[in-house]
């Protein structure tokens, strides 16, 4: 006979009502811009249930008690945006734009002596893992080797805490290096036959660096304006008032003549931005605010 409980240790015994949802939607949306419509109920309660079984709650109502009422906020917040971040990335991830790098912007930028007299700094902007941080890495030293003088950082950054310590511990399944050029394999990648995993060069990996950078955030700093940043396929989780609000702030940080590029289905064309498009997603920035 059912008695109605379950052995399973993820088991919530409840549902998962609209006001629960509502409070802790608002709040992911508040703390990271992240839209949180009604059609992600059944995304967020799949979610947070290994989270609700950590902490020992049965039912979202305790779960959200907890965080709202009881302080639980506090060592809550990291869990809760962690839940909700996609974090998909991979190597050469639309290669278009790294084809781009390589035969227009970075020959732009050295030639205006950006790498030369000072590192040429990229941001990339929504890194997960680190996939994409480490390709912009690979293509910049490429280019390197053959440029005299040239030399770079690359800055990752994310709000997931858990996809940046992975990005910094840079091990990949093997799988992943599918789209790594056979020459940049050699040159960059560690292969560890027992485990099926592949590691960045420590060389590679001195020249990156990774932060917790909450792009809603106003009071968010870098150290020094970029030269080339990316943030793709990060937008399309925003609604329209924050795409421009985060846009602006990424001008902000990116020199003029530097490159702004973003994901395939996002573009900053009609918007009251210093930009202009040079290339598919790719735009420049212009004298402006």
């Amino acid at each position: 006979m059912n008695s109605g409980t379950s052995t399973n240790p993820h088991y919530i015994a409840d549902c998962f009502s609209a006001a629960d949802y509502r409070r802790l939607a608002d709040f992911i949306h508040a703390s990271s811009g992240i839209k949180m419509p009604t059609s992600k109920k059944t995304f967020l309660e799949g979610r947070l249930r290994k989270q609700l079984h950590l902490r020992g709650y049965r039912s979202f109502k305790e779960y959200c008690h907890y965080v709202f009422d009881e302080g639980g906020l506090v060592d809550e917040e990291t869990a809760l945006i962690d839940a909700v971040t996609t974090n998909k990335t991979d190597f050469f991830r639309e290669p278009h734009h790294f084809e781009f790098l390589t035969r227009e912007g970075l020959p732009h930028l050295a030639n205006r002596g950006r790498g030369i007299h000072h590192p040429l700094r990229v941001w990339s902007a929504g890194c997960a893992n680190g996939a994409e941080t480490y390709t912009i890495a690979m293509v910049c030293h490429d280019f390197a080797q053959r440029t005299p003088r040239f030399h770079f950082d690359v800055l990752g950054s994310d709000i997931c805490v858990s996809a940046l310590n992975d990005a910094a511990r840079a091990i990949y399944p093997h799988a992943m290096i599918a789209p790594v050029p056979m020459k940049m394999r050699r040159l960059y990648l560690l292969r560890d036959e027992e485990q099926d995993e592949v590691r960045i060069v420590p060389e590679l990996r001195r020249m990156v660096s990774f932060a917790y950078i909450n792009l809603i955030d106003p009071d968010y700093r870098l150290r020094q304006p970029m030269d080339i940043v990316f943030c793709r396929n990060l937008l399309i989780y925003f609604d329209k008032q924050t795409q421009l609000t985060v846009l602006q702030r990424l001008c902000r940080n990116l020199k003029v003549g530097g490159y702004l590029i973003l994901g395939h289905s996002e573009s900053a064309t009609g918007l009251d931005l210093p930009l202009r498009s040079v290339a598919s997603t790719v735009f420049i920035r212009e004298d402006g605010p």
